[in-house]
């Protein structure tokens, strides 16, 4: 009786030893990836014009995460914003990309509608 006792005692702590393992390891990729694509989105997009937000698949090639994690990551950053009026595009500066026509002058956009 003490045998089998002792037997489910150590099986349930086995259980919750690899539990734990198995969630501190999700939890690490997940650090991983929202660390890893906000530092190559800070350093690869600018808060410029058609310059500011990039697409998942862009982020997955350059970051070399496959694409799922790569969107999970961002979905999952509370530093990254997601723009999805088109398609699905990310960025680390503002929520929706900046209009060209917020950087030009009145002179400048005078001049473009002239014929």
């Amino acid at each position: 009786m003490e045998n089998l006792v002792a037997s489910i005692i150590t099986g349930v702590t086995v259980s919750i030893i690899v539990g734990l393992l198995v969630w501190f390891k999700t939890k690490g990729f997940s650090f991983y990836d929202r660390y890893t694509v906000h530092s190559w989105l800070k350093s690869n997009t600018k808060d410029v014009p058609h310059e500011s937000h990039v697409d998942t698949m862009t982020i997955a090639k350059g970051t070399g995460l496959p694409e799922i994690r790569a969107q999970r990551a961002c979905m999952s950053s509370k530093k990254i914003y997601r723009y999805s009026r088109d398609k699905e595009l990310w960025s680390v500066w503002r929520l929706e990309p900046q209009s060209i026509y917020d950087v030009l002058s009145k002179e400048e956009m005078l001049d473009g509608m002239r014929y």
